[in-house]
This record gives structure tokens, sequence and C-alpha cells, in this order.
């Protein structure tokens, strides 16, 4: 059925006590009070028996007065108990049993915005129920078919082995309507239909709600409310974050447990009831289909990150063996791969300055593999991608003919970066990258030179790096060396000339190192922006100092080296 063709048969439901004033019987009552409440709904049209009969909600009362035509104080009650259970209003037939309404009845009436009716000597009951009660049935009826045949057609999806993507379709569709679909950490599972606000537009291009929106308070009570309620709401407009129109949000849940949620923006406001028919049954087949995908995705993950551990490894046994799991896992084994790390910097000070629980600790590390893998995989869509504690390694396929591969990958490194970034503010990582290797043999290798790199990063802090093996050089290199040796060895050559700057607030270390970096006095004068005198006084100083010869190409690479450790060690 079309959504223009359900929206059709929507435009009668259930009435409201205005609507219901022009059927039948009803079109000749007189309104004798309680105006301001003709836009209640009528659930249910009821025959007042006896005093005792209890209003309920969305109740229209239809009543001779007979119960209660000798209690006055009982005939202004029913006003208030009417009010307070939520009914809709009061129909009496005043003849022959209440031939005059008590006024406090009628201001009562006003007071509490309670529609109050007579009706004729001559009119029967039975005529005011009945079209009345007609089309409340058929509403019911409405409402029973649309369900079974929304709940028909998301079943289909399932059964015919579709996934969020087309649910997501198929409910814009139906509805006409913007839809995202995100699930429990607000990561963004699939979005349809066009148009939406500031808000929706930042939750696609980041991939998921952002930090910022979900903390601000407001969300958080609103979110609880949707929790609370299990089912479709519709919630307000929340400028203050780019939530500049309502919508309606429905959790996804099972077994208890929320899975993901729904939101639909752009809904027609007559269109509400058959929205919310949509979000109950697409919220369970997304139950359904977001367990399924995540229970695929624990098996394949766990297959496709065995197999990247014994190539990372070197225990995937022959080539021959290795290539049928590649063929079997969808992965070209053919070409080049790198190998990318990516670590959190100082995972071990941030749990010591947070004090957060193990099981918060355990939440994160899923997040942040979540995270990489998504960006990952949205540029190498066959990598293989596995988490180790506080890092995630990958494989990375760059194919027959690699090329310029550094440009890709370098850009790779920033997108994870600013993910994590956009995840959580001051929460840094360092992305290396191996140089380009062959599978299955040179994968191990591959990856001890980028964990050397790694290592290397985080022994002299240089952390929120995007760095790849050949572009690292002497610093692989000094990482294998001792602190000790190190600071040894930088003292030894440079520290004559850092007392000596320290001593007498001098530049002799920075004049140094822009010679050695410039090769040439000239150029090292013009970095320092002095004078080639003054340059040339410097070196003879620092010649006389250190006791040096910077003629001497030995000296001048070991003087490199000293630099070069001093500047990693933040000496």
């Amino acid at each position: 059925m079309s959504a223009r063709k359900a929206l059709e048969e929507l435009s009668e439901p259930k009435p409201t006590v205005r609507e219901a004033m022009r059927f039948g019987e009803f079109a000749g009552a007189t309104l004798i009070a309680g105006e301001a409440g003709l836009d209640r709904a009528i659930e249910w049209v009821r025959i007042m028996e006896t005093p005792e009969i209890q209003p309920r909600p969305g109740d229209l009362l239809l009543t001779t007065g007979f119960p209660i035509k000798d209690d006055r104080a009982a005939q202004i009650r029913l006003i208030g108990r009417i009010a307070d259970s939520g009914g809709a209003g009061l129909v009496v037939k005043p003849h022959p049993y209440l031939r005059k309404l008590a006024p406090e009845m009628l201001s009562e009436a006003d007071r509490l915005s309670v529609p109050l009716f007579t009706i004729g000597a001559g009119v029967q009951l039975i005529d005011i129920m009945a079209p009345l009660l007609e089309r409340i049935i058929n509403a019911e009826h409405w409402r029973l078919r649309q369900s079974f045949e929304i709940h028909r057609r998301f079943t289909e999806l399932v059964l015919d082995g579709k996934g969020v993507n087309e649910i997501c379709r198929t409910l814009s569709d139906l509805l006409e309507s913007a839809v995202v679909i995100e699930d429990a950490s607000f990561h963004l599972l699939a979005h349809a239909g066009g148009g939406g606000d500031p808000h929706r537009k930042e939750t696609i291009q980041h991939q998921g709600t952002p930090q910022r929106v979900l903390f601000d308070p407001q969300i958080q009570r609103m979110l609880r409310e949707i929790e609370a309620k299990r089912g479709p709401i519709k919630v307000p407009a929340y400028p203050h974050v780019g939530m500049s129109r309502e919508r309606l949000i429905a959790p996804i849940l099972a077994a208890n447990q929320v899975l993901g949620y729904i939101s639909v923006l752009d809904n027609p406001p007559h269109n509400d009831e058959l929205a919310f028919l949509a979000l109950e049954q697409a919220a369970l087949v997304l139950a359904l289909s977001i367990a399924k995908e995540r229970e695929l995705a624990e098996v394949e993950g766990r297959v496709r990150g065995e197999f990247l551990g014994d190539l990372l490894f070197g225990t995937f046994g022959d080539e021959a063996a290795a290539q049928r799991r590649a063929r079997h896992l969808g992965y070209p084994l053919h070409g080049s791969h790198i190998v990318m790390l990516t670590d959190i910097d100082d995972f071990r000070g941030f749990n010591r300055a947070k004090q957060i629980s193990e099981d918060a600790i355990q939440a994160i590390k899923r997040e942040f593999l979540r995270r990489v893998t998504a960006v990952v995989r949205a540029t190498f869509p066959r990598a293989l991608v596995q988490g180790r504690s506080d890092s995630v390694v990958a494989l990375l396929p760059i194919g027959a003919e690699p090329g310029d591969h550094q440009a890709r990958i370098r850009a790779l490194g920033l997108q994870v970066r600013q993910s994590i970034a956009d995840w959580k503010p001051g929460f840094t990582v360092s992305v290396g990258f191996s140089a380009p290797t062959e599978a299955p043999a040179g994968v191990a290798a591959a990856q001890r030179e980028v964990t050397s790199v790694m290592d290397s990063l985080a022994r002299f802090k240089r952390w929120g790096e995007v760095v790849t093996v050949p572009e690292l050089g002497l610093t692989g290199l000094l990482a294998a060396v001792a602190d000790e040796r190190l600071v040894d060895y930088a003292r030894r050559l440079l520290g004559p000339l850092v007392e000596h700057d320290r001593a007498r607030n001098g530049s002799l270390v920075a004049t140094l190192r822009a010679y050695l970096e410039t090769g040439e006095q000239q150029q090292a004068a013009k970095l320092l922006r002095v004078h080639p005198n003054t340059l040339r006084y410097r070196l003879d100083r620092i010649r006389e100092i250190s006791g040096v010869e910077l003629d001497d190409a030995e000296t001048r690479l070991n003087l490199a080296v000293a630099l070069r450790v001093q500047s990693l060690l933040g000496m």
C-alpha cells in the first residue's frame, strides 16, 4: 500500500467532540457549557445507567439524568469526575427526569472545559451513539488493518534478507519523511529521505550524533523519557543543539535492552497516527535485523581477526593456506599491503586521571575500535581490522600498483585522528603506517616495524602524530637505545654549550642547530635573522667552548644526532 493511499484512508481518525457535532442526531444537540473542551478526542460512547459509573479516558457519556435526578450535588460532581478521568464530554436528555440543569453544573463544565450538551425529548440516545460508534470502530479497524499491512511489509524485508538500510528506506518512503537510524551508542546505521535540520545534517556528516548533543541535559532527559515510554514519542525542537524541528523518536528494544533509535523528521502533523504505527513495527523488525547483523559481524570479525593475527605473527601456515583463507574472507592478498596501527596516547595516564571503572574502560575500548574500524572501512572496505587493548591494527590492501599511496594513507590517518577527537575532545591517538609490503610473507615484519615506530612516538611523548615508517628515520633508530645512554650522549656533546646558554642567556645551541640544518653560514644567518659576522662569531665561540671541529663531517653528524636526542627528550 502506498503512503499516499494510507494517508487518504486516515482522513477520518477517531473524532473529536467538535467533529462529532456533525454526525447524525448529535448535530441537533445544544452545547450549553464547556466550549473550550471541544477538541477532546472521543475514544468510546457509553450510556450512564447508574450513579456509580466511573468515566474512562475518552468516554462521551450519554444520560437521561435518572440516576442523579434527585441529587443536585451528584450532578455537579459528575462534571468533575469526567474532567479528572480525561473524559470527552457529557450529553444529557433532560426530559422527563431533569427538566432543568443546575446552574452550578454549567459553571463547573465551563471551569473544567468539559463539553456539556442537551438533546430534545424526541431524540433517542441510541441515535446519538450509533454513528459515533461506527466511526470509532471503523477507525480502529483501519488501525488494525494498517498495522497488519505495515508489519507485513517490514517482516518481508527481514525474511528476504534485507538489512537496516532497506528498512530505513521503506520507512522513509512510507511516511514520506526524513529518517535516521542510530545504534545504542548513537553511531549512524542508516538514513533516508532529504531535508532535515542542522542536527540531522551534522549527524550524517559525522556518522553519528555529536557528543556535545548527547551530553546536553535536555537531551539526556528526553532520552530517559523515550526509554521509560518504551515506544515512539513526539519530541519538541531543541534549537540550541541544532535540532530546530520537532521529530518523532522511537527506541529499538530487544529483551529490555536498547539497541538503537529511530528519528523521523518533517512528518506531516495529520500523519502522526500512521507514523506511530509504522515506527512501532519498524522498531520490531529493526531489533531483529540489528541483532542478526551484530551476530554476523561478531562471527565475521572473529574469523577475520584470527586471519589477521596469523598474518601479523607469521602463523598462517603455508602461502596456499593463506590464499584460501583470504579468498574465503574476500581479502585480496595480491599486490602490496600496509600495516596500520592506531594507539590511544598515554591510556594509562588517562585511566589514572579519570579513575573510571573497568566496565567504563572496556566500553571506551569497544567504541574506539568501532570508530577506527568505521573510518578505515570507508576508505578500504576490504581491510582486515583487529582490536588490541588500547590499540587497533589494520591491514590495508593498496593494490598491485600502489603508485602514490602516501597521500591516501596520510588522509586516512588524519580522518581517524579527527574522528576520535570529535568523539572525545582532548582524547588523542597516534597513527602509524608501515612501508608497503608483500602478503602473506612480509606482513609480520611490517607489523614489527610499525610497532617500533609507535613505541618511539610513545617513548618520546610525541602524541597525536600521523607517521609512516620511512619518514620517521633516525627517531626510529634512537628508540632502540636506552634513555640513560641517549641523555649521556647528548650531554657529552652539548653540555658545555647548554651550560653557557643557561648562564649567559645565550643562543649557541640554537645557532648550532640552524647551522647544521642549513649546512651553510649565509642561510643559517638568514634563518636566525642575524648578520653573517654575528653568526661567524658564534660558531667560533662554539668551537672554543665545546672543543669540536665543525669542518669535520663525522663531528657534524654526531652533533646533529645529539640535537635530535635533546629535542626528543625535551632536554
